[in-house]
């Protein structure tokens, strides 16, 4: 490592953390859902059940559907994603997204994008990836593990027998089994590192990225960057070892890692605001499978809800604030008003609220309620208007099915999710503060 002056270690030490935030943390969950847990590659886990406040692998997760997960390891050769026929009565939405090491969408399967019928697809990495095979599709992804992210709606408690059916009958199927041909060699493991929870804060960071950025090629237009991170040790397999580093070089590093982290933090709640709303990004490049540079963008969204949809998929709106710019406080009550049922958030599929409190998951509250939305039965006025109460404590009775229960106390958010899309500039109406808790 070439030695640098403080001040320049410390802005490359920014640069490469907001680069590689969204690798690590994707490694982070790679090993704690699969090696940490003794759970195997390229087969599918996850049960039909709403999630709960127990529930922490995953920040900010969606309470509508029940998820199916499974890491792929594509080192020997291409998998097959099979999906069953998904019954449309009553109508049920399914997806799976998926994700590369970069945290990109390289695309979907599912009702929005393939279909409901049944159907094989072929997961194919670079170098690997067949002109056609026979009835299935081939779609090209970008690296060697590649997460499956698997949505299954659960039409409420009551439904949960006829998903875990579909569920049921996902499956992974490598390539030459499909083809009824002999099985590649296994390629050889990587040298996996064991996720202690604090590594994102230490210089050990940098030994995590390093692995990850191996996980697959990055695109052409990051060599300059990668170039740069090279000067301090930081590039697809590099080593890099804390300990043998000069004390004002690590602080140097150091601090570039709490600046970039405190400024994804903080780039959260940035971003265009309506009625209270930041809204989600709807033209970015990021999403898909093209080259895309901002990489702030790229780390905020891995911090605020990591595998979030691709915006034709599902729209995000995040609620910090009330429609007066005031931040979300659990001590006081809210209400969220659509002026007609006719106005609910516009979906193809479906929309949801969701509570979520200051440490990123769901809140614990007297009814097991976590969410409102599509699936609940949601009361109107007289008026044929249809709000919904933000509050700790239980309203009246006529008012119990509108009730999104909140924190006692302290911060929230609340996340609204647009399943199919139907109108991309669609603005909510905002939390109107109306009270405090008690009163």
């Amino acid at each position: 490592m070439t030695p640098l002056p403080p001040e320049e270690a410390q802005a490359i030490a920014y640069e490469a953390f907001m680069y590689g935030y969204p690798l690590a943390a994707n490694y982070s969950i790679l090993w704690q859902s699969t090696l940490a847990i003794q759970q195997q590659f390229n087969t599918f886990y996850g049960k039909a059940q709403l999630y709960g406040p127990d529930d922490t692998t995953v920040i900010t997760p969606n309470n509508d559907t029940a998820y199916s997960q499974g890491w792929l390891d594509l080192g020997a050769e291409p998998m097959v994603l099979q999906v069953p026929t998904v019954p449309q009565n009553p109508e049920r939405y399914y997806s799976f997204q998926i994700i590369d090491a970069c945290t990109n969408n390289v695309g979907y399967v599912g009702s929005l994008t393939t279909g409901t019928a049944a159907g094989n697809y072929v997961l194919a990495p670079p170098g690997m990836v067949p002109s056609s095979v026979p009835n299935a599709t081939v779609i090209p992804v970008s690296g060697r593990y590649i997460f499956l992210l698997g949505r299954t709606q659960i039409l409420g408690p009551n439904d949960i027998p006829a998903a875990q059916a579909i569920m049921d009958q996902y499956a992974l199927v490598p390539l030459s089994q499909f083809l009824g041909q002999p099985a590649p060699a296994p390629a050889p493991a990587p040298p996996f590192l064991p996720v202690a929870p604090s590594f994102v804060t230490t210089l050990a960071y940098f030994q995590y990225l390093n692995l990850a950025l191996t996980f697959q090629t990055p695109p052409a237009g990051d060599a300059p960057l990668l170039e740069r991170f090279a000067r301090i040790g930081v590039g697809p397999g590099l080593p890099f070892n804390p300990s043998t580093l000069d004390p004002e070089l690590a602080g140097a590093f150091q601090r570039g890692i709490l600046e970039a982290s405190n400024a994804i933090t903080n780039k959260t709640k940035e971003g265009a605001v309506e009625n209270g709303w930041n809204l989600p990004e709807v033209n970015l490049p990021y999403f898909g499978t093209d080259w895309w540079t901002d990489y702030e963008f790229r780390s905020m969204v891995a911090r605020a809800g990591i595998y979030a949809n691709s915006p034709s998929e599902a729209l995000y709106y995040r609620g910090y604030q009330d429609v007066i710019s005031t931040p979300l406080d659990g001590a006081n009550q809210y209400t969220m008003t659509f002026p007609s049922s006719d106005q609910l958030p516009p979906a193809t599929a479906f929309w949801s609220l969701t509570m979520y409190g200051a440490n990123q998951l769901l809140v614990p509250n007297s009814i097991n309620r976590y969410s409102l939305g599509s699936q609940s039965s949601l009361s109107a006025a007289a008026d044929g208007s249809v709000t919904i109460y933000i509050q700790a404590n239980a309203p009246t009775a006529a008012e119990m099915p509108n009730w999104l229960p909140s924190p006692a106390s302290g911060s929230f958010y609340v996340v609204l999710r647009i399943y199919g899309p139907e109108n991309m500039s669609y603005i909510p109406p905002g939390l109107v503060r109306v009270g405090s808790s008690g009163s």
